[in-house]
């Protein structure tokens, strides 16, 4: 029996598995049996795997990416640490917050974790502008954000406890009763911002977003402890992704180059493009697309400053799937030593790259004429390319 089908039967016995993607490149599969801040542990078909959970990148579970629409209002609620909850409810006393969520029940919080709460469903027209006052910090006092056509305006204030049908509310020393309903969203005053380490970022099926100081599996449900100290329960087929990778890794496309240095064939300059192919279409390298990388036409030097602080440089290269003709040079180079030295050639598979760059502190990328001397289809994609801690 081949492998596949061995997995297929594994798996058809067995709870949903979860994909595992390490800092290494390496993808596992297999159901998870433990999780805690040292390591995972993944049943799979050939037995038990163990890896450190420093090497994780990310935690995937297969599965729909979001749960039966629900005909009941969402309100969006932030918290001090960046987490975004979405409720079917909310109420709270002057110190503590009681919300109900469609995945985990009941929850009660401190007041003092909230941010802000929106009622209203998220409105293109408005939304920049609440962004906007949500993102300010300082405030002295609290706001109410009323909406007026397509217009948000605010009352300043202090606002007392909230039931489902007002909020209790003080101006200028007046106790005023405000219908909820009539009333956009509550932004609380003084809450900034929370800094502390954030282990991960945990995707939920409900498109809510948690940031984690630490999380555990416990065989039945996810145990996750937010920086804002909050603790959750979260049912095992809420979770969408685990992901470990802030700051453990830097994508190149989201980094500015400190030198871009471009020698056209003839007079035309093909610039560098992020994320996008030079079509502006979505990166395509030995059939399967991509959300990130580069895309880089010969003759182009790119020189990045990753500042010693990486150990390795990865990605997948080679000429654009869309590009039947292409015939370029590639070279690496870490503080000016050549780290590598290959070509990208038209219908070759794509070759990938895991470079030590330890200690290096400038990265550089070229992608030369190739063995014809030309530069036609010389359009090389450098697909995930990143430094990893």
């Amino acid at each position: 029996m081949t492998a596949w089908p061995a997995l297929l039967m594994f798996l058809a016995t067995a709870a949903p598995p979860v994909e595992v993607a390490t800092l290494k490149g390496e993808q596992h599969v297999g159901n998870l049996e433990r999780l805690t801040a040292d390591e995972v542990v993944l049943k799979t078909p050939t037995g038990s795997v163990s890896l450190p959970s420093a090497e994780l990148l990310a935690i995937r579970v297969p599965g729909p990416d979001a749960p039966p629409a629900s005909t009941a209002p969402t309100f969006e609620i932030r918290l001090v640490d960046a987490t975004i909850l979405r409720a079917t409810s909310f109420t709270s006393s002057t110190t503590q917050a009681t919300l109900t969520h469609s995945q985990m029940g009941e929850l009660k919080l401190p007041l003092n974790l909230i941010r802000s709460i929106r009622f209203a469903p998220p409105d293109p027209k408005v939304e920049t502008v609440w962004l906007e006052m949500t993102s300010k910090t300082g405030s002295r006092k609290d706001q109410i954000a009323v909406r007026k056509n397509d217009v948000l305006d605010r009352l300043d204030g202090v606002i007392g406890s909230v039931d489902e049908s007002t909020i209790k509310f003080q101006l200028d020393g007046d106790d005023i009763p405000v219908k909820r309903d009539r009333v956009f969203g509550l932004i609380y005053a003084r809450r900034e911002l929370m800094s502390g380490r954030t282990a991960a970022t945990i995707d939920l099926t409900t498109g809510d977003q948690l940031f984690a100081k630490t999380v555990l599996w416990d065989g039945n449900a996810w145990k996750v402890k937010l920086v804002s100290g909050a603790d959750l329960t979260v049912p095992a087929a809420s979770v969408r992704v685990v992901d470990y990778s802030q700051g453990k890794i830097a994508y190149l496309s989201n980094m500015e180059p400190r030198d871009v240095r471009h020698t056209p064939f003839f007079d035309f300059v093909w610039d560098y493009r992020r994320d996008r192919s030079f079509d502006g279409q979505s990166l395509s390298l030995g059939n399967r697309t991509y959300s990130k990388g580069l895309s880089v036409h010969s003759l182009t030097v790119l020189k990045y400053r990753i500042g010693g602080d990486y150990r390795r440089f990865q990605t997948l290269f080679g000429i654009d799937d869309s590009l039947r003709a292409g015939n370029a040079d590639v070279t690496i180079k870490g503080d000016g030593k050549v780290l590598f030295k290959g070509a990208a050639r038209a219908g070759q598979s794509p070759q990938p790259l895991d470079l030590d760059v330890t200690g290096v502190v400038e990265l550089e990328i070229t992608v030369g004429f190739g063995e014809d001397e030309l530069d036609i289809g010389d359009r090389v994609l450098f697909v995930d390319a990143k430094v990893v801690k």
